[in-house]
């Protein structure tokens, strides 16, 4: 036995290295103890580690055969899957480990969630949580399947304990300011934009939903750099174009309209929702004009460079 741990040594001493000699240093202990369940786990990590999954599935089912109720290996081999996207295969294996462990049970509540099956992930979760982990992962994971399951009210009760225990955060402000955004509070939730902007939060779903509540309450300059900022974050996320571009119709700044569809249109498919959108300026255009030659004066001008409706 002290060999077969020298084996396993001497590969975790290689693999940051190279992790390709790593393996081949476990390998070649196989002639001599195939049979023990470590060798095989110990290069099933190494290639799960690279993200090959396949064979780390491959490896981990062989390191079963010897030590079938092996929790840690069960779990491993539910994550490979899980990785894959082979969800069911990875939930029969979240539910073989006899006494689930908290990763484990957080995993499943992920799977369970892929699967569309709302209700029995929130319960796991609240299961999670109530034996008060340290992780902040599934208090956030909760709050999300409360804003999927339209329960606003509890996403935004739970943001509220998460901040008593763990304190201010970015990501709290954030997604209370969605939880209000969904029920149609405007100003609470650029409120609540504001301040996670303060704590220097960033994310593109965060600069989108600022730029809309900005422009609810009336604040449309505001909404236009946010949505800008949006764009700048993931230029081919079309969402964010068509909100600035109904921002520009809606306050009847055709030309800037058809600019920001001209710049998208470049960057990515021409969808049919751009389409649409781009027959209904050039019809509005038309009504406005009499006609569309103003679109033929036209600069070609980078949406980031764009004036702002106002100095809100």
């Amino acid at each position: 036995m002290d060999k077969l741990e020298n084996i396993i040594w001497q590969s975790k001493f290689e693999r940051k290295r190279n992790w390709l000699k790593a393996v081949k240093i476990l390998e070649a202990g196989i002639p001599e103890f195939g049979g023990e369940a470590s060798l095989y786990e110990e290069m099933a990590e190494i290639y799960a580690s690279k993200k090959l999954n396949k064979k780390a599935i491959e490896l981990y089912q062989k390191a079963l055969e010897h030590k079938p109720d092996d929790p840690n290996i069960t779990f491993r081999l539910g994550n490979c899957y899980l990785s894959i996207s082979e969800l069911k295969i990875a939930m029969y294996h979240y539910n073989r480990i006899a006494e689930p462990f908290p990763e484990a049970q957080y995993n499943k509540a992920i799977t369970l969630a892929r699967l569309g099956d709302s209700e029995t992930c929130v319960g796991l979760l609240e299961e999670i949580l109530a034996t008060q982990p340290e992780s902040e992962l599934p208090y956030f994971f909760l709050v999300e399947q409360y804003l999927a399951s339209k329960e606003y009210g509890k996403a935004i009760d739970r943001l509220m304990a998460i901040e008593a225990t763990f304190g201010k955060r970015g990501r709290i402000y954030f997604l209370r300011g969605v939880s209000y955004t969904y029920q149609k509070n405007w100003l609470k939730a650029y409120m609540e934009f504001q301040q996670a902007e303060k704590m220097n939060f960033k994310s593109v779903n965060f600069y989108r939903a600022y730029g809309i509540a900005s422009e609810r309450i009336g604040k449309s300059g505001q909404a236009i750099e946010y949505l800008l900022k949006s764009i700048r974050l993931e230029p081919f996320n079309i969402s964010a174009y068509l909100d600035l571009i109904n921002l520009y119709i809606a306050h009847e700044r055709l030309v800037e309209a058809h600019q920001i569809v001209e710049h998208a249109r470049r960057i990515g498919p021409f969808t049919s929702a751009l389409s649409l959108i781009h027959s209904k300026i050039l019809h509005l255009i038309k009504a406005k004009y009499g006609n569309d030659d103003v679109l033929k004066e036209m600069r070609d001008i980078d949406p980031r460079h764009l004036p702002p409706l106002d100095k809100s």
